[in-house]
C-alpha cells in the first residue's frame, strides 16, 4: 500500500511539472539586430580603456580609436543562470599570451563603440593600479 501511495504521488508530482511547462519554447524566431553580439565574436577581441563614457550616440570617426589604449582581451564571457550576461573574463598583463592573468570586468561596465566602418571596440573604464591589483579570475571558486 506505501508503495502504491509513494508512485501515485511520484506520479502526480512529475505531471505537475510537465504541465507546468507544457507551453512549448518558441524557436527560431529571433533576429540579430544592429546592436547584438554573438559571444563568439567577441572572444579574442582587444578590450581598450578610455577615461570616462565614450558617445554611443554616433559612429566614431577613424581616429577616435586613437584615444583608447589597449589594456586587455576578451578571454570568455560569464552568463547567470537566469540567462543574463553578468561579466567578461579577460587576460590582462604578460606578453604574447606569457605571464598573463584572468580577471573579470562587470558587463554594464562595458560601452561597445561603433566606428564608421562598422569596426566594433569594446571599451571599459579604469586604471592601470586598479586592474594590476584586481584578484586573479578562478572558475572554481563559487559563491
Amino acid at each position: 500500500m506505501k508503495i502504491l501511495l509513494s508512485l501515485t504521488a511520484l506520479m502526480i508530482a512529475l505531471t505537475g511539472a510537465a504541465h507546468a511547462q507544457s507551453e512549448q519554447t518558441e524557436v527560431g524566431i529571433v533576429k540579430m539586430s544592429d546592436a547584438s553580439l554573438l559571444v563568439r565574436e567577441m572572444i579574442g577581441e582587444p578590450v581598450y580603456n578610455f577615461r570616462g563614457r565614450p558617445n554611443t550616440d554616433a559612429p566614431m570617426a577613424l581616429d577616435g580609436a586613437e584615444r583608447f589604449e589597449r589594456i586587455a582581451h576578451i578571454k570568455d564571457v560569464m552568463i547567470n543562470a537566469d540567462g543574463t550576461v553578468e561579466a567578461i573574463v579577460m587576460s590582462v598583463g604578460g606578453f604574447w599570451g606569457l605571464a598573463d592573468r584572468e580577471v573579470t570586468a562587470a558587463m554594464d561596465g562595458l560601452t561597445v563603440v561603433t566606428d564608421v566602418r562598422g569596426d566594433r571596440y569594446f571599451v571599459i573604464y579604469t586604471y592601470e593600479d586598479v586592474l594590476d591589483d584586481a584578484p586573479r579570475f578562478n572558475k572554481f571558486d563559487v559563491e
